[in-house]
C-alpha cells in the first residue's frame, strides 16, 4: 500500500512537470523543434510540444495495454488457483468425513470387542 502511494505521487509529479513544459513550450511559440526528414528533398519541423505530447500519449497507451495484458494473465492465474483451492477443500472435506467414519467404526468395534470379552468370561 505504501509503495502504491509513493508510485502515484511520483507519477503525479512527472505529469505536472510534463504539463508545465507543454504549456511553457506552447505559449512561448518557440522555433525550437525537431526536424523529421521523410526523403532527401524535404523535411518537416515538428514542434517540441507535439513531440512531448505524442511521447506522452504513446506511453499512456502502452501502459494501458500492458496493464490489460497483465490483468488478463493474473486473472487466469487467480481463477486457476481458486479452482485448485476448491478441489483441495473438497478433498479435505472428503478425507475428514472418511476419518470420522473410520473413528466411529473403530469405536463401535472397540465396544463390540469389550462386550465379547465380557460375555466370554
Amino acid at each position: 500500500m505504501k509503495n502504491k502511494i509513493i508510485l502515484m505521487s511520483v507519477e503525479s509529479i512527472f505529469f505536472v512537470v510534463l504539463l508545465y513544459f507543454l504549456i511553457v513550450n506552447y505559449s512561448a511559440k518557440t522555433t525550437s523543434g525537431f526536424t523529421v526528414s521523410f526523403d532527401a528533398s524535404g523535411y518537416v519541423v515538428v514542434s517540441t510540444f507535439a513531440v512531448i505530447l505524442f511521447s506522452y500519449l504513446i506511453g499512456t497507451f502502452s501502459g494501458f495495454v500492458y496493464s490489460l495484458v497483465l490483468g488478463r494473465r493474473y486473472k487466469d492465474q487467480i481463477e486457476f488457483y481458486a479452482r485448485k483451492n476448491e478441489k483441495l477443500a473438497v478433498q479435505n472435506e472428503i478425507d475428514t468425513d472418511d476419518k470420522e467414519a473410520l473413528q466411529r467404526k473403530i469405536a463401535s468395534l472397540e465396544i463390540a470387542l469389550e462386550n465379547a470379552l465380557k460375555n466370554q468370561n
